[in-house]
């Protein structure tokens, strides 16, 4: 063989290895992301540092907060883990989706869900959580390959079980870091009782941030989450009545939950899967800590402190950052922004993508969020918010601007705002599909005993 020949052979070989290569890197460019979705249950966003909160309750969540965008306003359908949830994986508001409490079941003429879809699409999808409520909502599990649920009901080991979880998500994202993936990780956490355990514990506990020095009773019924103005009787520890004295404990269930979420992430570094993985962390509903004579609870109400919810979006430098947005918007508006981002059509979904308003700042989103609680509805836009009452009929209006902590109720004094609200929330009213099935067979022992013991359940 001449050299010339043999030149022209190696030329050849390495302009298809250098061809190969180059359509291998473009393969592995295109490839739509893995999603990692992490719920922190009874999230407060003004208890996280990169919402301006000044205990250092997330020094992981901030950092991801400065490589994301950060919504300021964020709104959940309603203060109820089962409602908000069903909502996130339907994109659809409670009245249409019917799961009203526990054990309820979506209606038959709901569209396919997040997992089913992201499943049907080649996804492997996975549920790691410690909230095993969700487990009494019929068609919650559809579409998830693995729905692992931490079933420990008893209190004394909660600090263990959040490792648990993260254990088991740690260990499923190395059986499928080959494979696309969409992984929900709910944290049950900051969710009360609060009990953090060492050193969460006292890392907070008598500070200089925190100076209510306040006492009130606890209330007799253990179970009773309604009661104005007490401490419930679940969540007590040692019959201690002070006010500073929860919140700190509940600061330290976050800053418990933020430690776990830094392991989680080292693990998608060392497989190398943070380049190509969008991670989200949200809540369901918030948490009244003393607001409106309400304490550490989330019902029966639907004021700011438990409707409005932390959203951070973060794609390794894919999406502008440092970023914050403060145009209100929803949580059901949340699955199409995941859809969007992996190039999914859908269309039966009440939301819309927030892809748009992150990457180019523009977005025509609607002006109104509902949000609704057994008896309670609510409409909300960015400076004002209509609640109503459908047992009592009453109705109260509140200017956000002027008067965010909600306490003076201005219905008789902007009349023309009230009237424009009401037909607003009489038009939400107007679309429900009043189906109310509950399936209370549903709703096994192991779960009930689980609700009893977070005040849902008597």
């Amino acid at each position: 063989m001449s050299k010339k020949i043999f030149f022209k052979i190696v030329a050849g070989g390495v302009l298809i290895i250098g061809i190969t290569a180059f359509i291998g890197h473009c393969i592995i460019t295109v490839r739509k992301p893995n999603i990692i979705l992490i719920t922190l249950d009874a999230l407060r966003p003004d208890h996280l540092g990169c919402y301006g909160y000044k205990r250092n309750t997330s020094p992981t969540i901030d950092k991801l907060a400065e490589q994301g965008v950060i919504f300021t306003d964020f709104i959940a359908p309603g203060a109820h883990t089962a409602p908000s949830n069903a909502s996130l994986i339907t994109s659809t508001y409670p009245n249409l989706h019917n799961v009203k409490d526990w054990g309820y079941q979506f209606v038959q003429e709901m569209p396919r869900t997040l997992p089913v879809l992201l499943k049907e699409k080649g996804y492997n999808t996975a549920f790691i959580s410690d909230q095993i409520g969700l487990t009494s909502i019929q068609g919650f599990k559809s579409g998830f390959d693995t729905f692992d649920v931490v079933r420990s009901i008893n209190r004394n080991p909660l600090p263990k079980r959040i490792i648990e979880i993260t254990d088991s998500a740690i260990n499923w994202l190395r059986d499928n870091k080959h494979k696309k993936f969409f992984l929900w990780v709910y944290y049950l956490s900051p969710h009360g009782p609060y009990v953090p355990g060492r050193p969460y514990n006292k890392i907070f506990f008598q500070d200089e941030y925190y100076n209510i020095n306040k006492t009130i009773p606890i209330s007799q019924d253990s179970y009773n989450q309604t009661s104005i103005g007490t401490i419930p009787g679940y969540l007590s520890v040692n019959g201690i009545n002070d006010v500073d004295y929860y919140i700190s404990q509940y600061d330290g269930e976050i800053r418990r939950v933020d430690y776990q979420i830094s392991r989680l992430l080292e693990e998608l570094k060392k497989g190398g899967l943070d380049k190509n993985t969008v991670i989200i962390i949200t809540s369901d509903h918030g948490e009244a800590l003393g607001e409106h004579a309400r304490y550490f609870c989330h019902v029966n109400s639907l004021y700011d402190e438990l409707i409005r919810i932390p959203l951070i979006i973060s794609w390794n430098k894919k999406i502008p950052s440092p970023m914050v947005i403060n145009q209100q918007v929803r949580l059901i508006d949340l699955m199409p922004t995941i859809l969007d981002i992996l190039k999914i059509k859908f269309d039966h979904m009440q939301g819309q993508s927030l892809l748009p308003l992150i990457t180019q700042r523009v977005g025509n989103f609607p002006l109104f969020a509902y949000s609704e609680q057994f008896n309670l509805t609510s409409v909300r836009m960015k400076k004002w918010k209509l609640i109503y009452d459908q047992d009592s009929m009453r109705y109260e209006l509140y200017d956000l601007k002027n008067d965010p902590r909600e306490e003076r109720n201005i219905v008789a004094l902007k009349s023309g705002m009230f009237k424009f609200l009401k037909f607003k929330l009489s038009e939400y009213l107007s679309d429900s599909k009043v189906y109310n099935k509950p399936v209370k067979s549903f709703m096994r022992k192991e779960a009930k005993e689980r609700l009893r013991a977070l005040g849902y359940v008597q």
